[in-house]
């Protein structure tokens, strides 16, 4: 696949995982109300922190499929269980959204929320620097580990993403953390000016659209494989 292949799809995957109410989403807020007017850096740092240990995962992940990606049968699993992963996660904001469940009360935290968003026991964690802060909330987090054990290695496989393919190796790196970029330093910017660039309606908008892509590419890489290789 051509760089902007890869590009569109990892920049809309991250995106959409990078909208998606979580514990590194409440930490970046809480950061950006302390920061206030250079709230701006916490997005930036948190972003970078991200892409860090996502490279480093992904270098790792390259090094470990070279040694099965002959192997049709294994080739099958992975692609089903990753599809079928992506389109739960797709689905279930796909239902959030009908529901009315998403969490939007971030959009409009003012300082005074600030101590009732960290509970005593993390507070330590909260304090760390962004960038550590960072990658210690993606490491801790167990969905994280499975993206990328099950999604993450069918869209590198399916893309035929390796070191000797840089291409699709700089296609993946940067449309995923692209989509974490923009998405943070923006809710970041936002929340340290008091200024409201994101509305509900806009959020929910691009979340939606983010949603049926991650579901209908869940779909497109649970069956390729079936099909490549049966």
């Amino acid at each position: 696949m051509t760089f902007w292949g890869v590009f569109s799809v990892t920049f809309l995957l991250g995106l959409a995982g990078a909208m998606s109410p979580g514990a590194l989403l409440t930490y970046t807020i809480v950061k950006s109300l302390e920061a206030k007017k250079k709230a701006f850096l916490v997005g930036f740092f948190i972003s970078l922190g991200h892409a860090i240990i996502e490279v480093i995962l992904i270098l790792i992940l390259l090094a470990g499929v070279e040694s099965f990606i002959s192997q049709p049968t294994i080739l099958i699993i992975i692609g089903v269980l990753g599809g079928s992963l992506l389109f739960f996660f797709g689905s279930q904001i796909l239902l959030d959204i009908k529901n009315n469940r998403v969490d939007t009360s971030f959009l409009t935290s003012t300082e005074a929320q600030f101590d009732s968003m960290v509970e005593n026991p993390k507070k330590r964690l909260y304090s760390q620097h962004p960038i550590f802060g960072s990658i210690l909330f993606l490491m801790s987090n167990p969905y994280w580990w499975l993206w990328w054990a099950t999604v993450g290695v069918s869209i590198i496989i399916e893309n035929a993403v390796s070191l000797t393919n840089p291409t699709a190796f700089w296609g993946l790196i940067i449309g995923k953390e692209l989509g974490v970029f923009l998405w943070y330093v923006s809710i970041s910017t936002a929340l340290g000016f008091s200024s409201r660039f994101m509305t509900k309606n806009v959020y929910l908008k691009i979340l939606l659209l983010c949603a049926l892509f991650m579901a209908g590419y869940g779909i497109y890489l649970a069956i390729s494989p079936i099909f490549k290789f049966l």
